[in-house]
């Protein structure tokens, strides 16, 4: 009994060694799960840092974009800018004494005729009339100055005759004068071209219409500062 007593291990010595392997067998598996986690979050972050900088050189490439588009844009502002470009009214006022022989007239009379003249200005879209090139700090737009297109629309507004006598034929001596000035108001009208007024106004639907044009290439994210130059 003695003997046999001293070979059995006792039940506390059993559960001290298993306890203590279950222990290292836990440890061991936390630590490779806690490995696992930690390889698996480095992945996670540099996953997201590769997307992020992928993100980021496509944002910066849009933002300079523009640079490789302006032939294209250039003509996609040409479409935008097919005269006319402008329009514009003005009123003036004709005062013409009558030829007695002419409209048989027993007395002296004079006519102060009121007319609303519409004006269409063009600018030069081929590729000499507008150009655009890149610039350090934007895009540089150059355009020639507006021309008169088409024949000045003339549209009686009013008119006074001064006399002691009724006009024979008031309809035709209005008319003969309005066909009368007509033919002055296209020498206005080229006058008008080169008032700063019309040239700024030019300048400023050239320029609406380039921006535009940027904005609508592929790929483009930030348009430019244009700098637009008449020549």
């Amino acid at each position: 009994m003695d003997c046999l007593e001293g070979e059995t291990m006792e039940p506390m010595t059993i559960f001290a060694i298993s306890g203590g392997v279950l222990s290292t067998v836990m440890v061991y598996v936390a630590m490779k799960v806690s490995h696992f986690g930690e390889s698996q979050a480095l992945s996670d972050k540099l996953l997201k840092a590769d997307t992020d900088l992928a993100n980021a050189k496509k944002t910066l490439q849009g933002y300079t974009h523009y640079a490789g588009c302006l032939e294209a844009s250039r003509q996609t502002a040409a479409d935008l800018l097919k005269a006319p470009v402008l329009t514009l009214t003005r009123e003036y006022t004709q005062v013409e004494a009558l030829s007695k022989d002419k409209y048989k007239l027993r007395v002296d009379a004079t006519v102060v005729a009121k007319y609303a003249v519409e004006f269409a200005f063009a600018l030069d879209v081929s590729p000499a009339g507008l150009a655009l090139s890149e610039l350090a700090n934007g895009v540089a737009l150059k355009i020639t100055r507006p021309t008169l297109v088409d024949e000045p629309k003339v549209r009686l507004v009013s008119s006074q005759v001064i006399s002691s006598v009724d006009l024979p034929d008031k309809p035709q001596v209005l008319a003969d004068l309005q066909a009368q000035f007509a033919q002055q108001s296209r020498l206005y009208g080229t006058a008008l071209s080169a008032e700063d007024s019309v040239r700024n106004l030019c300048k400023l639907k050239a320029l609406e219409a380039v921006r535009d044009a940027l904005a609508r290439q592929p790929g483009v994210r930030h348009v430019p500062a244009v700098f637009v130059e008449l020549r």
